[in-house]
């Protein structure tokens, strides 16, 4: 009995520690979008998201899905593909990326909290996403 009320009590932290994760990150994700901070940022980036083979308009669908997560992001790309605001190559290209590269800033925290590297698994993601959707673009 003793082992099943620690595990538990372990799962009770565990999941006391992703809600101060995750619910922070949602929330100045939200405050971020609304004061535009992507599109600045998209257009800083634009030259590499070029060379990527992507536009303006996969800026915030991008950036949602390597902030929050591909469900998230997911809900962006398809109101940007219903909208006719990306075209299907984009839509692809973005969809590809996020599929390598997706909630980097959450998935980061969470097993760094759990003892990650931060570092090997950042650049691994990010250069292997990067690598792959400039080879199809």
């Amino acid at each position: 009995m003793t082992i099943f009320l620690e595990a538990c009590l372990g799962a009770l932290m565990l999941c006391g520690k992703l809600v101060l994760i995750v619910v922070p990150l949602v929330v100045v994700f939200e405050v971020l979008r609304y004061a535009k901070v992507f599109r600045s940022l998209g257009s800083r980036t634009e030259p590499v998201m070029r060379g990527l083979g992507l536009g303006r308009s996969a800026v915030l669908p991008l950036f949602t899905g390597i902030f929050l997560g591909i469900a998230y992001g997911a809900g962006i790309i398809i109101r940007s593909a219903a909208a006719g605001q990306m075209s299907r190559r984009e839509l692809f290209l973005t969809g590809l990326f996020l599929a390598t590269c997706h909630a980097v800033i959450e998935d980061v925290l969470i097993f760094v909290v759990l003892g990650g590297d931060a570092v090997m698994m950042l650049g691994l993601r990010l250069a292997l996403a990067v690598l792959l959707t400039a080879l199809l673009a």
